[in-house]
């Protein structure tokens, strides 16, 4: 049987991570930019040119990361497919656990208790601060910031061990349940959180001390990667990303679920869009949480 009549094997196509472009200068460089981790984190390929560190043009292949996750909770319980919303984000998988619980809480008419209203809530933005201080600390340690890095995953390591006191796993959670929480906080959890806290402060104080107005560090961050309000909206951008453009638009505010509605916080918004906008947004965030 010939190959292209066959419903499964098909003829081999082209390489699709291959240039598609040579370099337009003499002075410039052609490189490829993962798709292997740590260069781009195993989900894309970049094939770039190069101006010295100045990004000239680039080519880009998406898609390396497709968990079928969505697939896979088609054949499982509600509460079966718990698991696989921890993995949509890893840095946020207790975000993801308490929405994904409230989309069904929503279906099936299930109001939740008070005391896990709040706890959703207390651990939603810890979680978005442990999120934030990855994302952070992996931005500095790309621009050669070590000490940065350092403070901030220490910090977060702290974190991180705080969660798996809670929920007995570490990153992946899976602490949510349809209309609860797996279990209640144990005792001195919330002491401890204290101590934590007060942690953060001091090394994300120092961060701010080394890189604010570093110079180094805002010639390679402001007026790079600049996206504006419009363009970032036709994509679809969300959170701190579409925030750090300027937009003040923030679900907690604009449509206020868990206790969100009950507290009293600053939505911080860029004013270009950057690079520089994107990591300040950031480290104003979390002082918010």
């Amino acid at each position: 049987m010939p190959l292209s009549a066959d419903p499964v094997l098909r003829p081999p196509i082209a390489n699709p991570v291959q240039p598609v472009f040579a370099a337009s200068r003499d002075d410039t460089t052609v490189v490829s930019i993962g798709p292997s981790h740590p260069a781009t984190h195993g989900t894309v390929q970049i094939i770039a040119e190069m101006d010295a560190e100045k990004v000239v043009r680039t080519d880009v292949h998406c898609g390396y990361l497709h968990r079928g996750f969505e697939k896979e909770c088609e054949d499982h319980t509600w509460h079966n497919l718990m698991p696989y919303v921890d993995r949509l984000n890893y840095c946020s998988a207790l975000i993801n656990n308490f929405a994904y619980c409230d989309a069904v809480e929503q279906l099936m008419g299930i109001e939740i208790t008070p005391r896990t209203r709040y706890l959703r809530t207390l651990l939603a933005e810890y979680s978005r601060v442990a999120d934030h201080l990855t994302c952070v600390a992996a931005q500095l340690m790309e621009l050669g910031a070590m000490t940065g890095f350092l403070y901030l995953v220490t910090a977060r390591d702290s974190m991180y061990e705080h969660l798996a006191a809670l929920t007995g796993a570490r990153v992946t959670y899976s602490y949510g349940r349809i209309g609860g929480l797996a279990f209640d906080v144990p005792p001195g959890w919330f002491r401890r959180l204290e101590e934590i806290l007060a942690d953060y402060e001091r090394y994300v104080g120092m961060v701010h001390g080394l890189v604010d107005r570093n110079r180094i560090f805002i010639d390679r961050m402001r007026n790079v990667g600049v996206i504006d309000t419009a363009r970032a909206i036709h994509w679809g951008f969300t959170g701190p990303i579409l925030r750090s453009t300027g937009a003040p638009r923030d679900l907690r505010k604009d449509t206020p679920y868990l206790a969100y509605g009950e507290l009293d916080f600053d939505v911080p918004v860029g004013i270009k869009g950057d690079n520089y906008d994107r990591y300040y947004v950031r480290m104003r965030e979390m002082d918010e949480s």
